[in-house]
């Protein structure tokens, strides 16, 4: 089960990451718009954008791992591994969930201090519609948060 604090970190405002591999071990990444985490605490389903989502999806249907990394501007982060279980277009209620997600984010640069006028493009500017969700169950969660206990399994 994805700790709770851990579900509140994944709900933003983070910046966020998927990872996949291809079976030459070869790495794809790609910016994440958003995540919501299931009742079950187990399932994750987060939302990239349909223009970078083809070597994703590509080596998920093939080997079925990926990782999701998460960080709060105050450096607090983690990594979730686990299986793939599906992908489908985004719906008006995931773009919901991802304008929550980008308001919350660009709220969070401003405060720590990034120019609004520099933050504003970059965050509402990036494209990500038409977009993917993807949804995985995390098997295993590590720290990430930089100091002596990074890189720690968390149980």
């Amino acid at each position: 089960m994805i700790p709770d604090r851990i579900v509140e970190v994944l709900h933003g405002p983070a910046v966020m990451y998927a990872g996949t591999r291809n079976e030459r071990l070869y790495p794809a990444q790609t910016y994440v718009i958003g995540a919501v985490v299931h009742p079950d605490q187990e399932t994750i389903t987060f939302f990239v954008p349909e223009s970078r989502s083809e070597r994703i999806l590509s080596d998920l249907k093939s080997n079925g791992r990926v990782a999701l990394a998460v960080g709060l501007l105050t450096h607090e982060a983690y990594q979730l591994k686990g299986g793939y279980i599906s992908s489908r277009p985004t719906d008006a209620k995931d773009r919901a969930v991802q304008e929550i997600y980008r308001s919350k984010l660009l709220s969070a640069m401003i405060q720590a201090g990034y120019p609004e006028q520099v933050m504003k493009p970059f965050v509402l500017g990036f494209a990500y519609q038409p977009g993917v969700a993807i949804t995985f169950r995390a098997e295993e969660i590590f720290l990430q948060t930089p100091g002596p206990e990074a890189g720690k399994k968390i149980s």
